[in-house]
């Protein structure tokens, strides 16, 4: 799986944002072109997400689009036009049932064969906004090799219940959180956690990627570039877990060879599912590095 602790959304319908966006530390970018992007200016901002997937990206960089949602009129032009353009995976919306799967990777595959494109070249981020979604998530997360990730929408899914939008720590979308990443591990794919809105509290970021990480989100979506090193922060392993992971991994290699499957390490009894839980760890701590490794190399990004 691709590394996506941080997805950071990004208006296509604004040229000095895309610009923006080439400079960005984020693992993902998300050229958006629903929300954020008004009716009139639809075929403006599919016109400029193109230019802009047209062009290089530094190495490791995933490009997503956010299309417009399945029963809308502008769906199969951004389809078409992220997919022919280079896109690595589409970001799509208000996704319910297995059947909106089925009828995203029918496009998909038809516009991938007019691109020149290998079947299943572009992936799919599953976006669950709607109690639908979420009842749904297991059988959505098992429609298609193409479905990599469920990404939780909190905002649209808070007003489809009927509640402000107040955060995703508790009440009911905390609940959704919970059953998306279930959904998601049981199928063998990753979930991505919800946005947070406020800019200005650094700290509440935190603590919900936080707390996100600890129920198993592999990533955040983040709405400025401010989020984004917050997000990696959140989702690296500290330097003691690191230590303490190895310390532990070793012990665990030295009972093995001594012909022991549980042992006890530091005050604690140790088996394999213990173990293989600080390795993975130490796997989030060598993918962490190498994208930070590459973007110091890379000229302009500081």
């Amino acid at each position: 799986m691709r590394l996506r602790r941080s997805l950071l959304f990004v208006c296509g319908a604004s040229p000095a944002a895309l610009e923006a966006a080439r400079q960005s530390l984020a693992d993902s970018l998300i050229l958006d072109l629903e929300d954020t992007v008004t009716p009139p200016q639809k075929p403006r901002a599919r016109a400029l997400v193109t230019e802009f997937l047209r062009r290089p990206a530094r190495p490791g960089l995933e490009r997503s689009v956010r299309v417009n949602a399945l029963r809308t009129p502008w769906f199969a032009e951004d389809v078409a036009s992220a997919a022919g353009a280079g896109a690595e995976a589409l970001v799509v919306p208000k996704v319910e049932s297995v059947e909106d799967i089925r009828a995203v990777e029918e496009q998909l595959s038809r516009d991938e064969r007019r691109a020149g494109r290998g079947e299943g070249s572009v992936k799919v981020l599953a976006l669950i906004e709607t109690p639908r979604g979420v009842l749904a998530a297991a059988a959505i997360a098992e429609a298609s090799p193409r479905v990599e990730a469920l990404v939780i929408g909190h905002v649209d899914l808070s007003r489809s219940l009927g509640i402000k939008e107040a955060g995703a720590m508790e009440g009911t979308i905390l609940y959704a959180r919970c059953h998306l990443v279930l959904a998601a591990k049981a199928a063998g794919k990753e979930a991505i956690d919800a946005v947070f809105m406020n800019l200005d509290d650094p700290e509440g970021f935190a603590a919900e990627a936080r707390q996100g990480l600890g129920l198993g989100f592999a990533g955040k979506l983040v709405i400025d570039e401010r989020q984004v090193a917050l997000a990696h922060e959140a989702y690296r392993p500290t330097d003691a877990e690191i230590a303490s992971a190895r310390r532990l991994v070793a012990a665990f290699e030295a009972a093995v060879a001594q012909g022991r499957g549980l042992f006890v390490f530091e005050g604690r009894a140790i088996d394999l599912p213990v173990v293989e839980a600080e390795r993975s760890i130490l796997a989030r701590a060598r993918a962490a590095a190498g994208p930070a490794r590459e973007a110091r190399e890379q000229p302009g990004t500081g």
